[in-house]
């Protein structure tokens, strides 16, 4: 049957792990009969499409983690990691054809937990839960709008929410929600009461597994400012609090939500930090190499001289050795040449050079021409 979208918009008729997983599940929803409407079949088979694999591709993922890492650090913030404890919720007040929707991260297609909604819950932790005063709120939250209030200071808090990113491929799973009431619910002017004999009306939703770890940080606001450093550590202790005994996202009085601390997690993301930093000082220092040498040796070290052997011993015999050869090609130029083949030889290859086999024999013989040796 027909789509409910575009004109002649060529959408794949199966789902594909290489897609991203919530484009797909928000607007390609083909659970629709030809009266359009959807049964309860339509709605679950939708749903566990996305639920057998983890969703998300974990190289991108880590690249995202790495990116929010470095912004983080340069904000002079921290972050914390944190695994589900049961299954959570996120988005699912979102409008969606199985009547429950989901939060995903548009680029990573994957769930996530917003910013906002992280400061949100730390706020209401704050505000309910913790005995401090609604000036220290409003100072790190900022202050709440109210209808008809004149002459209120409006600024930003103290500290910054950052999205709740998955540090891997999560995995998903069914849920099913059981409303006993709903022909009271659907009524626009109440006239039946809700009452124990209606039967219960099973709805599923998306949900995200036990034992999937997210990234949460913070920073403040300005790194230099003593206050704001107080409060986003103050703001991360309100944080793990109400992780461990609120929740986040959707259905938290119903037990989902709630978040333990994987300090185990934040030791490997360390890792993948210092293995980054690593690599682009590591670029950085070839780059400045290349600025530095003559145009023979940058041409070289485009062809991977001083990182990757194997294609620098095709350039050589492609290129280079022939530039040796030539009649036309300036002495100067090939005596440069022929002294970085040199020492890329006893560099890479020193056994060759000094005992050179018959492969490499007139290679070998050919710099030493050039060189008088």
């Amino acid at each position: 049957m027909a789509l409910p979208l575009y004109r002649n918009h060529n959408a794949p008729r199966q789902f594909n792990r290489s897609f991203n997983t919530g484009l797909w599940y928000d607007k390609f929803f083909q659970g629709w009969t030809r009266d359009w409407t959807i049964g309860d079949r339509g709605k679950r088979d939708w749903i566990n499409q996305v639920t057998g694999t983890p969703v998300g591709e974990k190289a991108f993922l880590k690249e995202a983690v790495l990116r929010q890492v470095r912004l983080v650090k340069d904000l002079g913030g921290e972050y914390r990691c944190f695994a589900t404890g049961w299954r959570f919720v996120t988005g699912l007040g979102r409008s969606h054809p199985v009547e429950n929707g989901f939060a995903w991260h548009h680029i990573l297609g994957t769930p996530y937990l917003p910013g906002s909604s992280v400061k949100g819950m730390v706020r209401s932790w704050a505000e309910n839960w913790v005995q401090v005063s609604p000036d220290d709120v409003n100072r790190i939250f900022g202050p709440r709008e109210t209808k008809g209030e004149k002459h209120v200071e409006k600024h930003i808090g103290n500290v910054i929410f950052f999205d709740a990113l998955p540090i891997n491929p999560v995995q998903l799973e069914e849920e099913v929600m059981t409303p006993h009431y709903q022909e009271y619910y659907q009524q626009e002017r109440p006239q039946v009461a809700p009452g124990d004999w209606y039967d219960p009306v099973p709805i599923p939703f998306l949900a995200v597994a036990p034992r999937q770890t997210f990234l949460f940080a913070l920073a403040p606001r300005r790194s230099t400012a003593e206050q704001d450093r107080k409060d986003f550590l103050l703001a991360f202790e309100w944080l793990a609090e109400a992780l461990s005994n609120v929740g986040a996202g959707a259905k938290t009085a119903a037990g989902y939500g709630r978040f333990a601390r994987e300090e185990n997690v934040e030791t490997e993301i360390n890792k993948w930090w210092e293995e980054a930093v690593q690599e682009l000082q590591q670029r950085e220092a070839q780059k400045k190499k290349e600025e530095a040498a003559s145009p023979v040796k940058k041409e070289m070290m485009q062809d991977g001289y001083d990182r990757d052997q194997e294609a620098f011993m095709r350039t050589m015999g492609e290129k280079w050795l022939k530039k040796l050869a030539e009649e036309q090609s300036p002495a100067e130029e090939k005596h440069e040449i022929a002294l970085l083949l040199k020492e890329w030889y006893l560099i890479y290859r020193e056994e060759q050079w000094k005992k050179p086999n018959k492969k490499n024999k007139e290679k070998i013989a050919l710099i030493k021409k050039v060189l008088g040796e």
